[in-house]
């Protein structure tokens, strides 16, 4: 049950040794083959897939950004659309009817909402919302930098705001993004990846401290709550850490985040429904500055950007990862998506 294949974003050209989007595949065993160069693409840093399996999404990580769209294809990756983007596209998601592809801009604060045609292709231009705001750190939050969306329940868009220290809440009504309300997160944070839990709280992973934040819903999900911080590391991470990519397991029972810097994966027991997390354990990524990670029931794949290595792990009972295997030597890996369903 455990043979699949993967899709793999890279950095290319001045910002990285990929050259494109790759595909690998994993054996019985956890260990993981290839990769194949399934198409030459500029920065396809991320991804995301169309419930049909027969469309694959990719932002243009670069000053004048964009988003492609490819069919799915026996012999591989055939382009179909793009889209323009603001600075710096870096995350990918698509609401829960498909009917829209949400681009997060880092460079330009912009997050836009791609319309899209019920076979997954891009219909229309994209509605685009600014961002405004910077936060104390000069150095990286000199204006806004949205960074990461998530899609609530009730139908509204959760996005962080590395720049501004904020998670902004929109709706999308007749094609645009309107904006609903804004969170106000502890200053410095710079909250960058975020997950719905199935017990309703977000889980927010900052980047600028070593921090997983809990939220929890007040007015919908267009007003949020603090109720709950804990380190992002189980041992003391030191000023080098900078916090990546967080992921949940286990049906919502343990977290997963990625820390750059200091090169670890650490697991994290969920407590009370989701109100409040516990680092239990720090484990190395496999590799140097790991970006996203992906689990996949007992399997976890870790993209490790700078070692061009993506490192296979096996989740034990105690939800602690354990290496399976050799990683996998794939140049500038930063993102891991299935490309279909578990064998």
């Amino acid at each position: 049950m455990s043979e699949r294949a993967f899709w793999v974003g890279t950095y290319t050209g001045e910002a990285g040794r990929g050259a494109g989007i790759y595909r690998v595949a994993r054996r019985a065993d956890g260990t993981l083959e290839g990769p194949e160069l399934v198409t030459e693409a500029v920065c396809p840093s991320y991804l995301a897939a169309h419930p049909s399996g027969n469309v694959l999404y990719a932002v243009r990580e670069e000053d004048r950004g964009g988003v492609v769209a490819y069919e799915v294809a026996a012999s591989g990756l055939r382009e179909t659309g793009t889209r323009p983007a603001g600075a710096l596209p870096c995350h990918l998601s698509l609401t829960p009817d498909a009917g829209h592809l949400l681009v997060a801009d880092y460079g330009s604060g912009t997050v836009r909402a791609v319309r899209l045609d019920r076979d997954g292709g891009f219909a229309g231009e994209p509605a685009v919302a600014e961002g405004h705001g910077g936060g104390p750190r000069t150095d990286r939050q000199e204006g806004p930098h949205a960074h990461a969306s998530v899609h609530a329940p009730d139908g509204t868009v959760l996005t962080t705001d590395l720049g501004a220290d904020l998670i902004r809440s929109f709706r999308i009504e007749d094609g645009a993004l309107r904006l609903v309300g804004e969170t106000h997160v502890p200053a410095g944070h710079g909250p960058r990846h975020l997950v719905l839990h199935p017990g309703g709280y977000v889980h927010v992973l900052a980047e600028l401290v070593t921090s997983v934040m809990v939220l929890r819903p007040v007015d919908g999900y267009a007003r949020l709550e603090l109720v709950a911080e804990s380190p992002a590391t189980a041992d003391p991470a030191g000023e080098a850490a900078q916090g990546a990519a967080i992921r949940l397991g286990a049906g919502g029972r343990y977290a997963y985040t990625s820390m750059r810097g200091t090169d670890v994966v650490t697991a994290h027991r969920v407590l009370d429904g989701g109100a409040a997390l516990e680092p239990i354990a720090d484990v190395p990524s496999g590799g140097h500055w790991p970006r996203d990670l992906y689990v996949d029931g007992a399997w976890m794949h870790v993209a490790n950007e700078r070692s061009d290595t993506i490192a296979t792990f096996r989740i034990g009972p105690d939800g602690v990862p354990a290496p399976a295997g050799e990683p996998l030597r794939v140049p500038s890996p930063v993102c891991v998506l299935p490309a279909g369903p578990a064998a």
